[in-house]
């Protein structure tokens, strides 16, 4: 249901705005909605009523708010998320805000963040420093494992160097020309040892005299034979001194990198609640100063217009009466025709109703002084996925799935939702399976269950009236909703034009019955002159859509999907039952009629709920529900 709500208006002394101000934010029932329309009515009685311009001192204060507030969320967004740990004793309160805003007032907190984030921005400086050496120490990992046995096979001497080579597969076809060019430039005096590294590369090792080493490097730059490039930090030693460097830094850095992730947990669970209650009293603070930039004042006096529920004007009345006194006046004004279409909405269903919102609030809200549709879902969807499903074996197996669901994921709020959504859903399946006479198909009638109600494999012909019964009665409550609808928001043309549409759908079942032979035969007559007379009278309403009241004849003809997917759901399971008997084998029969089951609750998971919320969001819905509510924003402090 769509809660009433309630226009006001607050007027106080100017001196009492920002307490006025905090009270409103605490109170969270306000939607603080000053619109420049009501000015002109203000100043009905208050000609020097303007728009409340904040001066020098207070935009100042605002902007020193704001930018320890971006600090504070800046260090929030660094600091890690601290991992579920068992709860600590109750720390003591973070330090409150200072009352004032004025420089001097907030240096502490500023100098405490400086120092916080000082100290943070070093933590991560020196773990991204370990983690950027160790990522490019595993750079070369995979080489430098492959050229270690080598290089401790050469034997150590001052007069000769090594150089690692990465050679790619392209490459190694200029292999016997670089080994020919480096026996012409190092006389012969050099050795080079190869090894796979992968596929794709392979590692070298090149060995030559000390005084060679300017020739062979400019050979193999030449050749554009790929040396290895060493890091910057061990770039100046030699191949297998620097080799072990980096297998040494490989060992260390892992623990370095987990010292510095404790010191930043450490840091985190000391700072993070401090920073976040900072965070939370910084936003109000701004908050209430954005908010007041929206009312009004004069020399003396300051007003704001919004809106709150009814039922939430008293205790709001009451609360300001005892922290102001007289001082402060909550008026409740007259709602204008001009202003129903700016009125918020917020809805208010019961537990049982609620879950349904996850299929209204897929369209916008209905607007003010309409209906909410939801408790109208909570009744006609399970009722329509029952008949579909219609099968007390599926709907059984369903419902267990449903409350495995809702126990399983209860702190999900989506998953509980539309576990209980199914759960009723299911326990209606399983209701008109009893009435259809069905339990996973026709397995019921070998335990004596017989049709209570309808036999949709036999009656075809009452299968279908049963369909377009349903419709008859969901489309002409639509009708009727419509009616009421425009009769509290006083359209007397739109009254009208609903009377005729709710006239056409009677008139078309009267000719339907005296053609059939339910009713007389004058019936038929008479609602054929009342069908043609519509066209008219509905052509000569101001409405251009009037004549459309023609296409409730259409939905109820929609409501056949109701018979089609449950008969086609019912024909699978017989259809199942009978591959048990077909098959000539109860070890392939029995499985194969399990599979063909499972396969039919799955497609029954999702069909018939799509199929049941189009037959509302288009055939029901179309009649009476009027979307483009603003939704209700109080103001109030985030949680």
């Amino acid at each position: 249901m769509i809660i009433p709500m309630a226009r006001i208006r607050i007027v106080g002394p100017k001196t009492l705005l920002p307490p006025v101000t905090a009270a409103l934010q605490e109170a969270g029932s306000v939607q603080v909605d000053s619109e420049d329309s009501d000015i002109a009515r203000i100043r009905d009685d208050l000609p020097a009523a303007r728009r409340l311009v904040p001066d020098e001192g207070e935009r100042q204060a605002r902007e020193r708010l704001e930018s320890l507030l971006d600090r504070v969320r800046k260090l929030l967004l660094l600091l890690p998320p601290e991992p579920e740990k068992p709860p600590l004793p109750a720390a003591p309160p973070p330090p409150p805000l200072p009352v004032d805003s004025d420089a001097a007032s907030l240096a502490p907190l500023s100098q405490k963040l400086a120092s916080v984030a000082s100290r943070l921005e070093a933590l991560l400086r020196k773990r991204r420093i370990h983690a950027d050496e160790l990522s490019l120490f595993a750079r070369y990992d995979k080489v430098l494992r492959v050229l270690a046995p080598l290089i401790a096979g050469v034997r150590e001497s001052r007069d000769l160097e090594c150089t690692g080579l990465a050679i790619q597969a392209g490459e190694r076809d200029a292999l016997p020309l670089l080994e020919e060019a480096l026996g012409r430039a190092t006389g012969g005096h050099y050795e080079i040892f190869y090894r796979a590294v992968d596929r794709e590369t392979m590692a070298g090792l090149l060995v030559f005299p000390r005084e060679k080493a300017a020739a062979a490097k400019a050979l193999l730059w030449e050749r554009n034979i790929g040396e290895l490039r060493l890091p910057a930090s061990v770039a100046d030693k030699p191949l297998g001194e620097a080799l072990g460097i980096i297998r040494r830094k490989q060992a260390e850095l892992p623990t370095k990198i987990a010292r510095v992730d404790a010191e930043i947990a450490a840091f985190s669970r000391r700072w993070t609640d401090m920073l976040s209650s900072w965070r939370r009293a910084l936003e109000a603070r701004v908050a209430r100063m954005q908010v007041s930039e929206t009312f009004f004042e004069t020399r003396e006096t300051f007003l704001l217009c919004g809106w709150v529920p009814v039922e939430q004007l008293a205790p709001l009345q009451a609360t300001l009466a005892a922290r102001f006194g007289e001082l402060v006046l909550v008026e409740r004004l007259p709602i204008g025709k001009p202003e129903e279409h700016q009125v918020p909405v917020a809805l208010r269903n019961g537990p049982l109703v609620r879950p349904y919102e996850r299929f209204t609030r897929a369209l916008p809200l209905p607007r003010y002084g309409t209906i909410d549709p939801t408790p109208l879902v909570a009744v006609f969807f399970p009722l329509f996925y029952g008949a579909i499903i219609g099968d007390a074996g599926y709907g059984l197996l369903l419902l267990a799935g449903a409350l495995f669901v809702r126990r399983r994921y209860a702190a999900n709020p989506l998953a509980r939702d539309f576990a209980t959504i199914f759960l009723w859903a299911s326990l209606s399946a399983t209701a008109w399976g009893f009435a259809y006479g069905e339990l996973f198909g026709d397995l019921g009638e070998r335990f004596g269950m017989r049709p209570l109600f309808l036999d949709r494999m036999k009656d075809f012909m009452a299968n279908i009236a049963f369909a377009l019964g349903i419709g008859v009665c969901h489309v002409l409550l639509g009708i009727g909703l419509g009616i009421a609808t425009a009769v509290r928001g006083g359209h007397p043309w739109e009254v009208a034009v609903k009377a005729i549409g709710l006239l056409i759908v009677l008139a078309f079942l009267a000719v339907a019955a005296g053609v059939a032979g339910k009713l007389p035969p004058a019936a038929a007559w008479i609602g054929g002159v009342l069908l043609v007379a519509a066209v008219p009278a509905l052509l000569l309403s101001p409405s251009r859509s009037a004549i459309m009241e023609f296409h409730n004849l259409v939905n109820i003809l929609s409501y056949m999907r109701i018979m089609g997917i449950g008969v086609a759901s019912v024909a699978l399971a017989f259809a199942a039952n009978k591959l048990v008997a077909l098959s000539g084998s109860l070890a392939i029969g029995i499985p194969a009629a399990i599979l063909l089951h499972v396969v039919n609750i799955a497609f029954g998971l999702f069909s018939p709920a799509i199929q049941s919320m189009r037959l509302h969001y288009v055939e029901f819905f179309e009649n009476f529900f009027v979307g483009g509510g603003r939704p209700y924003v109080p103001f109030r402090s985030a949680p």
